[in-house]
């Protein structure tokens, strides 16, 4: 790390146009824009001190373009009027947009979210915003200042954040610290990477659905196993949404439902999301899972995409993202699913800079729940868990269609259930184990397989609950950390970093290298920097200082710092790591001893 920063508050103006509706929110805070030491890219590139300032109305980036941008605003009130201004250019104390020009002022709705596309915008251009607020006629209210990106050209650096399992349901379980998270997003929000993914579990629905089967069910009744047409679904039908009821969790404000779509946002991806574009992963915890589906609209699957695609703009397929072109209205006549089009948005590619991005969800085209991801232990066959065919057709000509150099692709986890990363890469359709060609008989290769003959760089999972890094035919398998785990447990580590590893695929792959194994603990998030010339992957730890400061599991060993870096490696030369800290790990299994203590 260097204190050796670049200001760029001054990108080349271009003509913009705007494509209208907009917008609401409010979340107040005190400003800051202070120096952050970012570090520098491998080539040196893309160091500079951040604009660093609070939402005043709750703002999320979304499906950023060449040439576009989704913002949306949570609105507090009905009525109210906003718009927004933007352009390239700030004065020298970061006050004013100099060239701002205005969208059309909108009315916002009390609690909904509303979405602006601005189109027109600069490649490759850096631009500023602000949300303008005009409450029940008064003056106008201006937030502060904010900024995006247009895609990166091709040889321009950039950095991307990864982040695992959110789990907020799970705040009496010490896997969530309010405080904790919020650390972990201040810190992404230093660093203002350009794109940031979250892995799936961030709005877990289990114990609604599970309340909401006992209020309305026998205990016989097999609500998973709807999609096989077995149950009777006359009532069902008719049944109020109980997403729409958030209710507390072991006696804490642990939202559930859509209450969790909007809190997420509102306390926690708000502090970052207005600078940095959201792209989310559907988990197995969220419950939008074509098993859920049984022939009706009033489901659990579909309150769950609801929530998602109400909350949070996320991409669709077209000229700059292709992905799923399949809608919710194709299946038994569903009505559309609320605030979108349809389009499920659950899985997606474009390209950044010298990058591509691949994302995949294996839960809405299941027919079954995964072995380990069952909401109610339904007993399922495991060639039931698939991408379905359209979906591995889609990526296996992404992938093999694509000239970057890089390579990312990002899941909740292999299979989309089991534990580890490189253990696991030899078994059903993604290591093709016996049964592939009977099970899967469209299929060219299984999907490890694809990954190696194409080239991925780096495949990011979640699910496990710590830092894991392994390697399989070139292939680096990068398990993410939990954002706010107060327990700062490496949760099933026994299942990573194994000795070696059972193949069951096809001959001449399997490969797989111990020296690359790397087992760190929770909390924090991935910061990887990308350039033409290599990708920098570090970990960024948080810390809550009372915790540091008691450490009562010595988990901690006095030199910790919020932020540091505890890992970090580069993909070229291969395996070049560094280690900040003394990352001497012993592996306790797969949860925290009953002794363990939790700060509260």
């Amino acid at each position: 790390m260097n204190n050796n920063h670049r200001k760029s508050h001054h990108p080349s103006v271009c003509a913009l146009v705007l494509s209208a509706s907009l917008l609401g929110g409010c979340q107040s805070s005190t400003s800051s824009d202070q120096p952050i030491d970012m570090g520098t890219s491998p080539d040196g590139g893309i160091a500079e001190i951040p604009l660093i300032n609070p939402s005043l109305h709750n703002t999320v980036l979304g499906r950023p373009t060449d040439s576009s941008v989704a913002i949306s605003v949570l609105a507090d009130a009905a009525g109210d009027k906003m718009y927004i201004e933007y352009g390239t250019q700030i004065d020298a104390a970061g006050k004013t947009i100099t060239d701002g020009k205005m969208s059309a002022a909108v009315a916002s709705a009390k609690g909904e979210p509303m979405v602006m596309d601005l189109t027109g915008l600069g490649k490759d251009t850096k631009y500023y915003y602000r949300v303008h607020y005009q409450a029940g006629g008064s003056g106008d209210a201006a937030d502060n200042i904010h900024t995006f990106r247009t895609q990166r050209a091709k040889g321009k650096a950039f950095r991307f954040g990864v982040q695992g399992d959110t789990h907020p349901e799970r705040y009496n379980n010490k896997m969530f610290h309010s405080e904790l998270f919020s650390l972990t997003m201040q810190q992404v929000r230093n660093r203002q990477p350009d794109l940031y993914f979250t892995l799936g579990d961030d709005f877990s629905s289990e114990k609604i659905i599970q309340d909401f089967k006992s209020a309305n069910y026998p205990a016989t009744y097999s609500f998973t196993r709807a999609v096989d047409g077995i149950a009777p679904y006359s009532s069902y039908q008719t049944l109020k949404n109980p997403f729409q009821n958030p209710m507390l969790v072991d006696g804490k404000s642990a939202p559930q439902g859509y209450a969790a779509y909007q809190d997420l946002r509102k306390q926690y991806f708000g502090l970052m999301a207005n600078a940095t574009a959201l792209m989310l992963v559907n988990g197995n915890h969220e419950q939008a899972h074509l098993a859920n589906i049984g022939g009706i609209f009033n489901n659990a699957a579909v309150w769950a995409a609801d929530g998602r695609l109400k909350y949070y703009p996320l991409p669709a397929p077209g000229t700059f993202y292709t992905g799923d072109q399949s809608k919710l209205t194709a299946q038994n006549g569903y009505p559309t699913i609320a605030a979108s089009d349809g389009l499920l948005r659950d899985y997606y590619a474009f390209t950044w800079g010298d990058a591509l991005f691949v994302t995949i969800d294996p839960y809405w085209h299941s027919p079954t729940i995964s072995p380990d991801s069952t909401l109610f232990s339904d007993p399922e066959p495991k060639w039931g868990a698939t991408l379905g065919d359209e979906q591995y057709q889609w990526l296996k000509k992404t992938l093999e269609g694509s000239d970057a150099k890089w390579k990312f692709v990002f899941a909740h986890h292999v299979n989309g259930n089991n534990r580890g990363g490189a253990g696991v890469v030899g078994v059903q359709e993604w290591g093709g184990e016996p049964g592939f060609s009977t099970n899967r008989p469209t299929w060219a290769k299984p999907i490890h397989q694809l990954f190696a003959d194409t080239k991925v760089t780096i495949f990011f999972q979640g699910h496990d609950h710590m830092y894991a890094r392994e390697k399989v035919d070139g292939v680096i398998y990068q398990e993410v950390p939990n954002p706010g785990d107060n327990s700062y447990f490496a949760y099933n580590c026994d299942a990573y970093a194994p000795a070696s590893i059972s193949w069951q695929g096809p001959a001449g792959y399997g490969v797989y290298d111990p020296s690359y194994n790397v087992r760190l603990p929770n909390t924090g998030y991935i910061d990887v920097t990308v350039s033409a010339d290599n990708v920098r992957v570090d970990y960024i730890r948080t810390y809550r200082p009372v915790d540091l400061q008691s450490n009562p599991n010595r988990a901690f060993k006095g030199t910790e710092q919020n932020g540091e870096v505890a890992f970090s490696y580069s993909v070229v030369p291969q395996a070049t790591d560094s280690r900040p800290q003394d990352v001497t790990f012993t592996c306790m299994g797969a949860a925290p001893p009953a002794t363990w203590v939790y700060n509260p």
